[in-house]
């Protein structure tokens, strides 16, 4: 026969972390999507922009397979953001040469990256980068509508994950990510931070502005 007293404990842990992750952290004005990791979308693009002003940085790149659901919202839930965010990880800020950025960019853009397989990112709206499959170089790069210049220095704000594979997954080694100086932890867990924006940044709004643009011709 069952255990009526351990049932009814069960039952009450049950009722408590349901009324957990069922609390809201935020609403936002519509449903905010993520369909495809290779383009730019609307829940990306709203998670680059949150985490960049945390970090107080001018280029954010979140990696797209960081974000597990395809839609959030408009209500959004603690456990429906786990579900979107689960990772931890860290996020640390480097000062970066216009000319790796540069270097950076073209390795995450190119072609054969977008085949469903590659780490591809997600980026604030500082940044708009314009890649041109038919030259396999970039044709314009801004951060905050001026041009990115080779001697300039830019701060990039990167997931750990991101930074232990660098030369495969943004095309420049260790040693070249610390050539502009010793990087900064911003924090050493994303998701509590993303959270904690969401809960003070109620009725965000996010939409698609040519932040990342590939042309075919």
């Amino acid at each position: 026969e069952s255990d009526e007293s351990l049932e009814a404990f069960i039952h009450g842990y049950k009722t408590e972390i349901d009324k957990k992750y069922n609390g809201v952290v935020t609403r936002f004005t519509e449903k905010l999507l993520h369909p495809a990791r290779e383009e730019e979308t609307t829940l990306g693009n709203l998670i680059a922009d949150a985490l960049a002003e945390v970090s107080e940085t001018q280029i954010m790149l979140i990696g797209s397979g960081s974000i597990r659901s395809e839609e959030l919202g408009p209500v959004v839930t603690l456990g429906s953001l786990k579900e979107c965010f689960p990772f931890e990880d860290s996020l640390v800020k480097y000062q970066i040469k216009g000319k790796l950025l540069k270097k950076m960019f073209t390795h995450i853009m190119r072609t054969d990256n977008r085949n469903g397989e590659g780490e591809c990112f997600q980026i604030n709206k500082r940044v708009q980068a314009v890649y041109s499959d038919k030259e396999k170089q970039l044709v314009s790069f801004t951060v905050d509508g001026k041009d990115v210049l080779d001697e300039g220095s830019y701060t990039v704000t990167l997931q750990n994950y991101h930074v232990v594979n660098s030369e495969a997954n943004l095309g420049l080694t260790n040693a070249e990510l610390i050539a502009g100086g010793n990087p900064k932890v911003v924090s050493t867990s994303t998701r509590p931070v993303l959270e904690e924006w969401l809960r003070v940044n109620p009725n965000a709004s996010s939409k698609i502005e040519g932040r990342i643009v590939y042309k075919s011709e």
